[in-house]
């Protein structure tokens, strides 16, 4: 089976979308991050071969009263997409 993508299904990857040196960095909740790993790669190859995700990191985040011990993560991709074509995506939905 395979799955199709287009561009514009980048938007509906990760929560938050951020201009980071000129690139796109995602931001998602770390539960779903390996179904959005592959979709996200699928997706940047929309965009053209040479497209990738470069980087992977946790974000530890305080969850609540910044004096308990409760915390939880989440994933940032950070890819070599021009962040001006993801806007560009952004406007012709």
């Amino acid at each position: 089976m395979n799955l199709e993508v287009e561009k514009k299904d980048i938007l509906n990857i990760g929560y938050e979308h951020y201009n980071f040196d000129g690139v796109l960095v995602i931001y998602c909740d770390h539960n779903t991050e390996h179904i959005e790993q592959i979709l996200l790669r699928s997706i940047l190859k929309c965009f053209g071969e040479k497209y990738t995700i470069t980087e992977i990191d946790d974000c530890l985040l305080e969850e609540g009263n910044p004096n308990n011990d409760k915390y939880f993560y989440d994933i940032m991709f950070v890819t070599n997409l021009p962040y001006e074509m993801f806007e560009e995506v952004d406007r012709d939905v």
